[in-house]
């Protein structure tokens, strides 16, 4: 066993490059936990290709202390984060960089501090936690670190504690989480955390060699890199919420020194003064973001902590009132009166808008994969289309460099965002954050959602005011999809087998069926309200002309109920459905 007692900026970047190449060796087994019954298995390569971006960055540059590598590696990290679990982990592992002093290496007693840092950090990111989480696991490990942590202890004896800490939590999440329970597995991601552990503990005993360029030319890590036949874990559903009013006010402050309390101390101060509120860190900048009746008392706390850079404070409330007075999109109270896919075979090719000869005000940023959907995007307002989502997640860099890109063509000094997929929301985020001008995200958890917010989008409109306008008609869009089964597992109370149909209504699953006209039908049943008018159904490529007629003739059976088929050409899912 080796006799480390701490690490050096160089020893560092080997410890987390086994890590790595543990976790990329993984890949594989780390997927095949994903508890959802259809090509999901992208856990284990969002944290290897997330990680991967921050080694990267971390090499791209000699460093003179764990400090500086360990802020690289964030920041990498940050950038390069695909994947709700590849987020989390990027917070997970930012503690490094927020603990570690300048010229100290790394013993026992920082390195516990910085996992224990990394949780809390990663904590406050996710708005709603779940425990039986790769949080849970992260969590325990670093209580467990930091009870163990002695000064002058050997790394390899400590850190051998913090596995068997962490293997407990995560043998214990199926106890945690129902969804677990049922497919009889633990979580994916606690899983790919004790991984990137255990590639730790075995660099510290000496055992690992391999650096991440080696972990490169490993079979499994080539499949890794280069898969785009993954989709996510969705398994939680999504309430949207209501739209909230008053002042809509940002500020970003420039906090002089190393002030690390900071970012945690406004967080709590601004949260009296209103909600949706968001208080993130890059370098000695703090970005503030917070929905208020008293815009005043944030601008004058934020004072407090430096000066400000850049200040902005909208009328949410006015916006409404203009909005609610003028728009006619899908989500005005059911006046819809044509689909998304109508409105984008009705509309010219390239964004809409009444301005469209003038400089929009602001731009609009859709994440899609399929010919059919990514054409009716554009079709539909979309100025930039970020091919992804279902079957990857792209990371936050390329979500940064489409908006910025997009602004610059257009000239657009706002930027909205429709993510389109659950496990893009975390990353976009991210991504409005690091964004240098004004963005909204609007959280689209699927492709109909998200045709429906582009149907709302006006370009002469505030981000802020487009905002209200497609959370509307998100909420008003009623969805489902029909997909195949790839593993027998047993998801939300429903007996799934290998091969079946699956039909999915509002992001749960109604149904396993044994033909993909039965999934249809199930799924339709399951979306189904009185005053519905037209079914819009996005069917993939193996969908054959014979089969869309029989669709056509189930349709029928719901009178006053009209079908409108389009070519989605989008992969994995048979068809996407929208009811209004």
């Amino acid at each position: 066993m080796s006799a480390h007692v701490s690490l050096d900026a160089r020893q560092f970047s080997d410890m987390m490059r086994a890590g790595h190449a543990l976790l990329s060796r993984a890949v594989p087994s780390i997927n095949a936990l994903n508890v959802f019954p259809v090509p999901d298995g992208d856990t284990g390569t969002n944290m290897a290709l997330s990680l991967g971006a921050g080694l990267q960055q971390m090499d791209a540059e000699p460093h003179v202390d764990v400090k500086s590598a360990a802020r690289a590696l964030a920041e990498g990290l940050l950038m390069g984060a695909r994947g709700n679990s590849g987020v989390i982990l990027s917070q997970l592992l930012r503690g490094f960089s927020r603990t570690c002093p300048a010229r100290r290496e790394l013993d026992a007693v920082l390195f516990a501090n910085a996992l224990q840092e990394g949780v809390t950090i990663a904590y406050q990111a996710v708005s709603k936690p779940v425990e039986g989480t790769i949080l849970t696991v992260a969590r325990e490990a670093a209580m467990a670190g930091r009870k163990r942590a002695k000064p002058g202890q050997a790394l390899a004896e400590w850190l051998a504690g913090v596995v068997e800490a962490a293997q407990a939590a995560l043998d214990n999440t199926p106890a945690q989480l129902p969804v677990l329970r049922q497919a009889g597995v633990v979580d994916s991601g606690g899983q790919g955390f004790v991984t990137l552990l255990a590639g730790w503990l075995s660099w510290l005993r000496g055992d690992a060699a391999e650096t991440l360029d080696e972990a490169a030319k490993d079979d499994h890590g080539a499949r890794v890199l280069s898969s785009t036949q993954l989709a996510q874990l969705d398994a939680h559903a999504h309430a949207p919420a209501e739209s909230e009013f008053g002042y809509c006010t940002e500020v970003l402050i420039r906090v002089p020194g190393e002030q690390t309390e900071a970012e945690s101390a406004l967080r709590e101060r601004l949260a009296q003064y209103g909600d949706s509120l968001l208080v993130v860190r890059a370098g000695n900048l703090v970005k503030v973001h917070v929905h208020t009746v008293r815009p005043g008392r944030v601008l004058e706390d934020a004072l407090t902590y430096g000066p400000l850079v850049k200040i902005k404070v909208e009328n949410m409330t006015e916006q409404f009132t203009a909005i609610h007075g003028t728009s006619h999109s899908i989500g005005d109270a059911g006046t819809a009166s044509s689909s998304p896919a109508s409105a984008a075979a009705q509309s010219p090719a390239g964004p809409r808008g009444d301005n469209e000869s003038t400089t929009p005000v602001c731009a609009l940023v859709a994440v899609a994969v399929g010919k059919g959907i990514e054409e009716t995007f554009q079709s539909l307002g979309a100025h930039r289309v970020v091919s992804g989502g279902q079957t990857m997640n792209p990371s936050t860099e390329e979500l940064v460099q489409a908006m910025r890109s997009v602004a610059a063509e257009t000239g657009a000094t706002e930027v909205v965002l429709l993510p389109n997929n659950k496990n893009v929301w975390m990353a976009a985020e991210q991504a409005v954050t690091v964004f240098g001008g004004s963005a909204n995200l609007v959280k689209t958890a699927d492709i109909l959602q998200g045709m429906a917010a582009a149907v709302a989008f006006r370009p002469d409109r505030t981000a802020d005011a487009n905002r209200v306008a497609l959370e509307r008609a998100v909420a008003a869009t009623v969805s489902g999809s029909v997909v195949r089964a790839t593993r027998d597992t047993v998801y939300q109370d429903v007996a799934v087998r290998t091969g079946q149909y699956l039909a999915f209504a509002g992001g749960d699953l109604r149904a396993a069926c044994d033909t993909r006209l039965e999934a249809v039908a199930a799924a339709l049943r399951a979306m189904w309200f009185p005053e519905a008018e037209l079914l819009t159904a996005l069917y993939g490529d193996d969908v054959s002309r014979d089969e869309l007629l029989e669709m056509e003739r189930l349709v029928e059976q719901y009178p006053g109920l009209s079908v409108e088929l389009r070519f989605g050409g989008q992969p994995i899912y048979d068809y996407l459905l929208s009811l209004e």
